[in-house]
């Protein structure tokens, strides 16, 4: 099999991105596909700055353009006052995408960079501004998870918000009751292969083959 893997007519953005060695989404990634990628890749490591790239550039796009300033949050926020020139291109890049009033904000803070603890507009998309995280974000999720009706879909809120470890938990939970469901297994096996936990995976498959006699299709 290729080393970009294909899943219902989706590419795994793990390894399109790694292939294509491009900063923009390359052709055939779903770009919400792309955005958890990328998101995941924030939470765990904030100083990766390709990444937060990559996440401005997805913000770009009408289906995820809700998404831009909390990017441009997060890019300032672990920059600081470095980085001014990809900063003013970024943010040059998303404008048009932006709300004016938030647009103003981060031009202000340009030179100096945007210091935590800086008091910002409310928005659900940034992983690393503390006054949203620690309030409004964690409200709005776990009212979403209430009206959420499969623990597939509460898992991609996880990851949404950054959360790889949980994510992961809830999908292995979910296998290991409906190891048949397709899109549960797919999802799991991308998180395994982005994090390259090979140990996890291996616990997962004993849990499995314990609790059903085997692993499902598809596993290896």
């Amino acid at each position: 099999m290729s080393a970009v893997q294909v899943f219902q007519g989706s590419i795994d953005p793990v390894f399109a991105y790694m292939r294509a060695g491009r900063i923009d989404c390359p052709p055939g990634v779903e770009p919400a596909d792309a955005w958890r990628h990328v998101s995941g890749l924030v939470a765990r490591d904030p100083l990766d700055v390709e990444a937060h790239v990559r996440r401005v550039l997805l913000a770009c796009r009408p289906a995820l353009a809700e998404r831009a300033f909390g990017a441009l949050v997060d890019l300032f926020l672990a920059l600081g006052d470095r980085g001014r020139g990809l900063r003013r291109l970024l943010l040059d890049q998303a404008e048009p995408w932006l709300d004016p009033q938030d647009a103003h904000l981060l031009r202000v803070h340009l030179d100096s960079g945007l210091p935590r603890g800086t008091r910002l507009p409310a928005q659900d998309w940034s992983l690393l501004d503390s006054a949203v995280l620690g309030a409004s974000a964690m409200v709005d999720l776990q009212r979403r998870e209430v009206a959420l009706e499969t623990p597939f879909q509460q898992a991609m809120s996880l990851l949404e918000y950054g959360d790889l470890d949980g994510a992961r938990g809830m999908l292995e939970e979910a296998l290991l009751d409906a190891p048949q469901d397709e899109e549960v297994l797919r999802e799991l096996l991308a998180i395994y292969r982005h994090s390259r936990d090979d140990a996890a995976k291996a616990v997962m498959a004993e849990r499995l083959v314990a609790r059903h006699g085997a692993v499902p299709a598809g596993w290896v």
